[in-house]
């Protein structure tokens, strides 16, 4: 499409192709004051333009075309002769669009210290809209029209200011940028963020068209990495944790290196003295030795630390270098948590060290920042320009400069949009609890957030729990209540996530089913599931894996309590359930299953051939690449004692090289049970 920034009738207007697409564009400040502390633009006169820029007396509208619509951004001058003290709220884009929104796609916001922010605790909601109500939506959104159109809106830079939008079924659409505590004094300015406003064929292309947006913008590289996978202390042990208990969990990790190839092992909270000293306690001592242990067992060390978090468990730190952390306008500490300032050179002095300790002295490769909502403050900083969020972009670049050029920086509990292009790996969802509800909170995270995956970065869905009560002791600070059909389902969507696995379970308490349960995620999935449900679905249920070789793997996961018919569209096809190892034939079209209650069944499509692989028992995704030369099936083993299903409309019983036993006939294919096949086989 082509856009033009256009005066119709005296309206500043958007069009694309020459249609109108926005009209009534116009902007507002709010701060604080009596009645009239609602300032419009403009103020007065009319709007002149100028290329793809139109201004006003207190005010400059930009638009720049960008992939497959356009960026807008503005400038507010100052211009009624007084300071505003405490300007919160300036909304640089307001307009109606010419389209009926139906269906939107929206972020919660999450209130910390004065901010509001898109985090790992903010849910996702999918409304259909009605009349008269507006919907706000922290960062961005996406949203289906009457018209037949997608779009995404929201903001495409995180420089300075947290933001959102907001739309109403009438087209309404606004974007806000909140300016925190700053002065903005006569004559003064406030420029806006950029964001993002284009159409798309389906709100699914349209987050992940405004992602690719984001991360291009913010020169993030596309993620190539592998997703860590490892172990990680906190949902057992808590604080509690001892270097005795990592070494009997390496010892599990040891002996089951082959099927749990972890990378990994990750000491979270429980291992230092203060928040903000970073020390460690008596119970680790020596961190370097701890570390050197881990690595003498083939993993990486990974640590856990809140770096713009001091404890008040800590007062020496502020009470000698009050000015390292964020105050009021009148000068005081922020109340809760002192949050540090990273503007200031000698808390950035201070807090790079301590990294640079943590990498370079001890040898730790996996850093695993917490608490970062909690601790970031509205505030003066000692830089007077700073905001809570480029206060947070500088702390992530001084952690970033600080570290070994292979170490993984994993954010948690911290703003989402902003971390883009500055850390390798982002909490995406909420902590995982010990009861079934929880997985539907971690998962209409994780899932829904599918487009920041390989995007802004590779995405974490919080660790992985299979115990169940007999697998607990004393040592135990979470216990866990899910069924075995729960835990299935939960596997199933951690493979879905396709982002990072952390195991946190005490491992010598497991049982051998239970290890050979965690099994089925290796080799990790790579890419996240695309939720073909996104629209129709709070959790999304239906998630399509994508094709390896000539199968596709789709998950059905039926999230409610009931008994629920699920479908995909797929062509004829040999299909093969991965849990219950159940084959049949599909001629084509609507496939559908009846799930039960809080359960996953996850499904290979396999294209039909006289002779084919249909399914293996070795991970959750199918991942066996074969090829069918002379009419014999040549392959490739992922693991030892696979077992493999493969469908023929002969009989292979007397397959050469392994055992091949019959198990079913679907429409004419015997479906046979293969084992006992070499890393490299030959079947048919």
């Amino acid at each position: 499409m082509e856009f033009s920034l256009k005066i119709i009738d005296g309206s500043l207007c958007i069009t694309a192709d020459g249609e109108v697409l926005v009209s009534d564009i116009t902007g507002y400040l709010k701060h604080p004051g009596n009645m009239y502390n609602v300032i419009t633009v403009p103020r007065e006169g009319e709007w002149r333009l100028d290329g793809d820029s139109a201004h006003c007396d207190n005010f400059t509208f930009e638009m720049t075309p960008c992939r497959e619509g356009i960026l807008v951004r503005g400038t507010y001058t100052n211009t009624t002769g007084e300071a505003f003290r405490q300007n919160l709220d300036f909304t640089p884009f307001a307009g109606v669009l010419h389209r009926t929104v139906d269906r939107a796609f929206l972020n919660e916001y999450f209130p910390q210290n004065g901010n509001k922010v898109c985090e790992m605790q903010s849910k996702i909601d999918k409304v259909r809209t009605v009349f008269g109500t507006v919907y706000e939506s922290a960062e961005n959104a996406a949203f289906d029209t009457l018209e037949g159109e997608s779009f995404a809106f929201g903001a495409a830079t995180y420089e300075k200011y947290f933001s959102g939008v907001t739309l109403t079924r009438e087209g309404f659409i606004t974007a806000r940028c909140d300016t925190e505590l700053h002065v903005l004094e006569a004559g003064g300015s406030v420029t806006s963020e950029w964001f993002y406003l284009a159409p798309y064929k389906d709100a699914e292309s349209a987050l992940v068209g405004f992602a690719k947006t984001v991360a291009d913008i913010a020169g993030a590289p596309y993620i190539e990495r592998e997703n860590p996978v490892g172990f990680c202390t906190w949902y057992y042990y808590f604080t509690g944790v001892t270097p005795d208990a990592i070494r009997a969990n390496m010892a599990v990790l040891d002996e089951h290196r082959e099927d749990l190839p972890v990378q990994y092992i990750q000491i979270d909270d429980g291992w230092f003295d203060r928040n903000g000293s970073w020390k460690p306690n008596e119970k680790f001592g020596d961190m370097k030795k701890m570390a050197d242990e881990i690595k003498a067992h083939g993993y990486l060390p990974g640590i856990w630390l809140a770096p713009f978090w001091c404890s008040k468990k800590f007062p020496e730190l502020p009470e000698e270098h009050p000015d390292w952390f964020v105050h009021d306008l009148d000068g005081n500490l922020m109340p809760g948590s002192f949050a540090i300032d990273y503007t200031h050179p000698g808390a950035r002095e201070y807090m790079a060290n301590i990294i640079h300790t943590m990498a370079y002295d001890w040898g730790f490769r996996y850093f695993k920042l917490d608490a970062v909502s909690f601790s970031l403050s509205a505030g003066v900083h000692h830089d007077p320009e700073a905001t809570a969020l480029s206060n947070y972009r500088l702390g992530l670049r001084t952690i970033r400069e600080n570290v070994t050029p292979d170490s993984f920086i994993l954010d948690c509990t911290a703003p989402l949009g902003g971390a883009c292009g500055l850390v390798d790996g982002m909490r995406v969802s909420c902590d995982v609890f010990e009861r079934w509800e929880s997985l539907i909170d971690v998962f209409n995270a994780t899932l829904n957030r599918f487009y920041y995956h390989r995007n802004y970065y590779l995405i974490d869905s919080d660790c992985l729990i299979v115990r169940k009560k007999e697998n607990e002791d004393e040592e135990c600070s979470r216990y866990c209540t899910r069924t075995d059909t729960e835990i299935r389902t939960y596997v199933t969507a951690m493979a879905a996530s396709g982002g990072i696995l952390m195991l946190s379970d005490k491992l010598p308490l497991l049982s051998d089913e239970q290890l050979k349960l965690i099994s089925k995620l290796f080799p990790v999935n790579q890419n996240v599931a695309r939720p073909l449900d996104l629209m129709e679905s709070n959790v999304p249920g239906v998630l399509d894996f994508g094709k390896c070789g000539k199968t596709r793997t789709v998950a059905l996961i039926n999230w409610g309590d009931a008994l629920r018919e699920m479908s995909v569209d797929n062509g004829e096809a040999l299909v093969f359930e991965f849990w219950s190892e159940k084959a049949a034939y599909h001629k084509g079209g609507s496939f559908k299953a009846k799930i039960a209650p809080r359960s996953a069944e996850v499904y290979f499509f396999t294209d039909p051939e006289e002779l084919a692989v249909i399914g293996s028992d070795s991970a959750v995704k199918m991942q066996n690449e074969w090829k069918l030369e002379n009419g014999r099936i040549n392959g490739k083993r992922l693991k030892r004692n696979e077992r493999i299903f493969v469908s023929s409309k002969k009989d292979i019983s007397e397959t050469v090289g392994c055992s091949a036993k019959k198990v079913a006939e679907t429409d004419g294919y015997g479906v046979y049970e293969i084992t006992d096949v070499s890393e490299e086989y030959v079947i048919g």
